[in-house]
């Protein structure tokens, strides 16, 4: 992972770097299904149309509103950010030219530490630097509050931009089977395995 690099990033849209964080038993694969789970795991949407004149002030604000609702920010404003060390040209280029494109390391995301400042755009500069989505105004992201206590994603919808926050993931039946598909079918990284198994046996 390319700290250097990340941390230039996110200082651009508002959020401070504070390092990657290996081993916390969140998984950040189960994070990213978030979506899977329904309205029976707890789960709250919130959607901007995308035709709304005010699209990205509004989906930062519904961001804003929903994670500051369900606990996604520490006293000290820190939660945890998913990231791809693809985002690093070099690392992009690497996995490109490979020839064991099955090898996990080379799909793994990993959690940064992150602690939002006053000024912040998620939706627009955060979605555009490639960090927190794929170009202005198309947020792809997944957050977690550092204890794993709230997952919140960011995603595209067919005629929207929408968050989704999902207290007490743990409790999800939806994502507890899909890490216990996940580890069956194996092909993970060490430290994936590691962080599955400690969240399906902890009782948080």
């Amino acid at each position: 992972m390319n700290e250097e690099l990340i941390a230039r990033l996110m200082l651009a849209f508002g959020m401070r770097f504070l390092g990657t964080r290996r081993g916390t038993g969140i998984p950040t694969r189960i994070a990213r299904v978030t979506t899977c789970a329904g309205p029976e795991d707890g789960r709250r949407d919130r959607i901007v149309d995308l035709n709304d004149v005010d699209l990205i002030a509004r989906f930062n604000a519904e961001w804003c509103a929903l994670a500051t609702e369900h606990g996604l920010f520490s006293a000290e404003r820190q939660f945890l950010v998913a990231l791809t060390p693809a985002i690093d040209p070099a690392f992009a280029q690497e996995r490109e030219e490979t020839d064991d494109w099955e090898d996990p390391a080379w799909w793994e995301y990993v959690w940064g530490l992150v602690e939002l400042q006053e000024d912040w755009d998620i939706a627009g500069a955060g979605a555009e630097s490639g960090v927190l989505g794929s170009a202005y105004g198309q947020p792809a992201f997944v957050m977690s509050a550092i204890d794993g206590s709230v997952f919140v994603v960011g995603t595209r919808w067919e005629d929207g931009i929408g968050v989704v926050a999902l207290p007490q993931p743990y409790r999800s039946s939806t994502l507890r089977e899909l890490a216990r598909r996940n580890l069956e079918a194996g092909g993970r990284t060490e430290e994936e395995e590691q962080d599955m198994q400690a969240w399906l046996v902890s009782d948080h």
